[in-house]
């Protein structure tokens, strides 16, 4: 081998190198740049899969809501006709019984004060 190819192999090789360590320091300088943002979108990423999964939960826990209101509605779509046809419908209630449902109706309001009747019960007081 002459030392005239062993020269412009060297050379080529240094050549090489140099491009090699350029294109290296080019990907590592480019790669701490985009950091942050990709930080940042990794972030964002997480707080909208924790707002997916708040909505899911609070889709479920609405349709549970639903699913009661609507089986209550059929249990007293079912139960007033009956109790308004029963033979005893029009006869006075008891005074223990009428007290008894009063105060029922009041640990409700005291529970629950949005249920229908509860702000005229608390006006009536």
């Amino acid at each position: 081998m002459s030392a005239r190819l062993a020269l412009s192999l060297g050379a080529l090789v240094a050549i090489v190198l140099v491009c090699l360590g350029f294109y290296w320091s080019g990907r590592r300088d480019g790669v701490a740049a985009e950091r942050p943002r990709t930080e940042a979108a990794l972030a964002r990423a997480d707080v909208a899969e924790r707002e997916t999964e708040g909505a899911r939960a609070s889709a479920a826990r609405v349709d549970v809501v639903v699913q009661r209101r609507e089986a209550a509605a059929e249990i007293a779509a079912t139960i007033i006709p009956q109790a308004l046809q029963a033979e005893d419908a029009d006869a006075p209630l008891d005074v223990d019984r009428a007290a008894r449902l009063g105060r029922a109706d009041r640990e409700l309001c005291e529970l629950a004060p949005d249920l229908d009747g509860c702000a005229a019960d608390r006006n009536a007081r």
